[in-house]
């Protein structure tokens, strides 16, 4: 038997050896039972292993992680979750599975168990016997077996799948099932998830449906979500439908509804989704068919979205647009759309305007763009004091050197 004054002495000097050390040495050291162990080595061991495995050099990660294993310190149960992803890259599945079930025994606590359960399912599955979804009461755990059973093939999952998804269930639950749906391909996948689209099922899950409906099956649903779209009152949902359009890419249908949408709030986010998209030529023709002044304020707004060929459009709107109101809300937009490539087209628009709403569009556009240059130029050249002094205000918020130096030749 140790006497325990003999422990004591042991763990004093444990202390004075951690005190003796260089503080760059790095991390103080602490007992396990009777055993020494170097959380630094633990620490430098475990990141030179997950490196490895971030950059697929298995084999160099295996030897890193027994290492770790070995010290039994605090990375001891990540590194056997570790090991059994390296194993099961490496197609040693039955090993793989020993590790997660030596994890199961000696760390029953650990945070990585229901990695390795994942790990398990995903295993069993690839094997040709898949697990169970309804022998697992996690519901992650759940929606992964049911994935790897749909994978498969398996008849056996999609009936769970509408169970859960017609339940009464957690919606977060409903929502990652409803996603498992939307990567199955089968013809009873498809018509379940196209009755959910069309709000025959739960209609809390009908937007996220669309959603999903677009990502899975792209340009293969426009015809169903527009149905939906004709059908449907309902504001959430149509945007939905329009938000599906934009993944899918489809400009024709959301130039449709911005052009024919009798909700102006509809037409605007149809607007805003074709800037988004980068449509500019689409946006162009629609600000010339209509007669809307709040339609055209919005695709002014869009522009600014599409970035350089919106500040382009931006620029010939500020040139030839008969609206003061318009005109000015154009050029104000340039310089977020385009920054400093539009600044010749602005100084040459506050040359040929006198009045000062004009000016005023043109120094916010600059200033936007943080063009202290050509602002400074403008300060010193105008004649008119409330548009010097307009000018001058921006300038001496910019944190910009020429706008300072412009800043103490004022002063001097």
């Amino acid at each position: 038997m140790i006497r325990s004054g003999w422990i004591s002495r042991v763990g004093l000097c444990g202390v004075l050896l951690a005190s003796a050390l260089p503080v760059a040495w790095g991390a103080a050291l602490r007992f396990e039972g009777l055993l020494l162990v170097d959380d630094s080595r633990e620490e430098q061991l475990y990141s030179d292993a997950t490196r490895a495995i971030n950059e697929g050099r298995w084999s160099d990660a295996e030897p890193l992680l027994d290492q770790v294993m070995g010290l039994k310190g605090r990375k001891a149960d990540a590194a056997v979750y570790w090991k059994a992803y390296v194993l099961n890259k490496e197609d040693r599945s039955a090993a793989a599975m020993e590790e997660c079930a030596h994890l199961r025994q000696n760390y029953p606590q650990s945070n990585w168990l229901k990695d390795c359960s994942a790990l398990e399912i995903e295993i069993r599955g690839r094997s040709g016997s898949p697990v169970a979804p309804q022998a697992e009461q996690d519901e992650e755990l759940k929606l992964l077996a049911l994935n790897s059973l749909m994978q498969g093939g398996d008849a056996r999952a999609l009936p769970v799948l509408q169970q859960i998804l017609e339940g009464q269930r957690s919606e977060k639950l409903k929502e990652r099932a409803l996603f498992v749906l939307a990567q199955d391909q089968s013809k009873q996948a498809k018509d379940l998830l196209g009755q959910i689209v069309r709000g025959e099922k739960d209609p809390t899950l009908q937007i996220k449906s669309i959603r999903l409906l677009a990502a899975a099956q792209g340009n293969a649903s426009a015809d169903t979500l527009a149905a939906i779209y004709g059908k449907t009152s309902d504001v959430a949902v149509k945007k939905a439908v329009l938000d599906a359009y934009l993944v899918m890419d489809d400009p024709e249908k959301l130039a449709a509804a911005a052009q024919h949408e009798s909700d102006p709030q509809l037409a605007h986010h149809a607007v805003n989704e074709l800037g988004a998209m980068g449509a500019v030529s689409r946006l162009t023709d629609i600000y010339k068919s209509t007669s809307s002044k709040e339609v055209k304020a919005a695709i002014l707004n869009a522009y600014v979205a599409a970035g350089g060929k919106g500040a382009e459009a931006l620029g010939v709107i500020a040139s030839s647009e008969q609206d003061p109101e318009l005109r000015r809300k154009a050029i104000r937009n340039m310089g977020p759309a385009g920054g400093s490539s539009v600044s010749s087209t602005l100084m040459a628009i506050y040359a040929k305007n006198s009045d000062e709403e004009t000016k005023k569009a043109v120094a916010d556009a600059l200033f936007v763009a943080n063009d202290a240059h050509d602002l400074v130029a403008l300060a010193r050249s105008e004649k008119d004091m409330a548009a010097k002094k307009n000018l001058v205000n921006k300038l001496a918020i910019m944190r910009d050197k020429e706008a300072t130096d412009y800043m103490m030749e004022l002063l001097k």
